[in-house]
């Protein structure tokens, strides 16, 4: 079985930190919104300044997930590139809330017998439909985002003090990914990154186009799936289960760099990764007429004072059209990851620490899909005189 994980890598200076100061309570600073009030209030608000609607949606916090068809929609009525990456997070933020009540379908809940037979849909699908893809290539177009804890830290200048940053865009990158013979390749050099004060830090992820979605799904056979609802998406009625998985029985690491290990004779940090298995939960959104699955949420269940306190990833699949033929591909990925950045004084522990955690969140495109491979024309004499 294949692992997936969320992996973080960062740029490591050896610096002692000292206590933490507490940024201003998320819940103090926000207020809390549903969908439809985001709305309403939006559409109460045109004739401000990009500025101004940056500003206004910086303090809301979403209490149910903003859905692709009404994001794209009130991303049309902004007026310009601030209030769009304000609203991206926003949305991207309530990847893994439940939907509002005007897209849950109250239907019948399936009973036993047909949950076994969309069961057996979504495991013929991933078998199956999936081993059916192309070999084929595309962009993975990342957009970065993360916060700055309030904190205290020692540097070769002195002691500096760093106040919160909410989160913020950092960063843009382009990869190129190919998915030849069922494995996923990333190109590394052909990966174009546009920086912003300095390199790009953050997420990676990896395995969307196959391997991802096998492994939760035999995770969750393996572990707990039950119904949860019915719901409307782009005009689609989907059904939703959800899933429970064990660490014991679960294909999910969770990675960081990097977790000081000691010191070393030069008095420099001895760094390693951190790597953990994790248990984990989330819902499988699926067509029930093929099993194919078009939303997938997991979210580990990490220690509350760990080193990585919270990791999760949300994909959206959707119908592309590759070679004159149209196949179900990932179009959009949301992952969130938090973590401590901050060397701790005297002895570390890996499940004690203290302050906030640093925030990253990464939105996910992929664009530009195209077969793998190349193509030949034969030409006549006839074709070849024609200009």
């Amino acid at each position: 079985m294949r692992r997936f994980f969320l992996a973080l890598l960062l740029a490591f200076f050896a610096l002692s930190a000292f206590a933490q100061k507490s940024p201003t309570p998320k819940s103090d600073a926000q207020e809390k919104i549903t969908v439809k009030g985001l709305e309403q209030a939006l559409s109460a608000s045109v004739g401000k300044s990009d500025a101004e609607m940056a500003l206004a949606l910086s303090r809301f916090e979403l209490t149910e997930r903003l859905s692709g068809t009404r994001f794209a929609h009130l991303k049309a009525n902004l007026p310009g590139e601030k209030s769009q990456q304000a609203l991206l997070i926003l949305a991207d933020q309530s990847a893994f809330l439940p939907p509002p009540d005007d897209e849950v379908v109250q239907d019948a809940a399936p009973d036993a017998a047909a949950t076994r037979q969309m069961l057996v849909q979504i495991v013929n699908y991933v078998n199956n439909t999936l081993r059916q893809l192309p070999n084929l290539m595309a962009v993975r177009e990342t957009t970065s985002f993360e916060d700055r804890p309030a904190s205290d830290s020692l540097e070769s200048t002195g002691v500096v003090s760093l106040s919160y940053l909410p989160i913020h865009f950092v960063g843009k990158s382009n990869v190129a990914v190919t998915y030849r013979d069922r494995k996923e390749v990333v190109d590394e050099a052909a990966t174009k990154s546009l920086k912003q004060g300095g390199p790009i830090v953050g997420m990676t992820t990896s395995g969307e186009f196959g391997p991802f979605l096998s492994s939760v799904v035999a995770d969750a056979l393996k572990g707990k799936i039950t119904w949860k609802r019915w719901e409307q998406d782009a005009g689609a009625k989907l059904a939703v289960f959800d899933i429970e998985v064990p660490d014991e029985k679960s294909n999910y690491y969770v990675k960081f760099c990097c977790v000081p290990n000691g010191y070393m004779s030069t008095g420099q940090a001895d760094l390693k990764v951190f790597n953990e298995r994790a248990s984990y939960h989330g819902e499988i959104g699926f067509n029930p007429a093929d099993g194919s699955i078009l939303r997938l949420t997991i979210q580990a269940e990490m220690p509350p004072k760990g080193l990585v306190p919270n990791a999760g990833i949300a994909l959206e699949y959707g119908t592309v059209e590759i070679g004159g033929k149209s196949y179900i591909c990932p179009t959009k990925s949301v992952s969130v990851y938090q973590a401590h950045i901050a060397m701790q004084q005297g002895m570390t522990s890996n499940t004690h620490f203290q302050g906030p955690a640093k925030t990253y969140l990464n939105d996910v495109e992929f664009i530009q899909y195209r077969r793998f491979g190349s193509e030949t024309r034969i030409l006549t004499g006839e074709n070849q005189a024609q200009p």
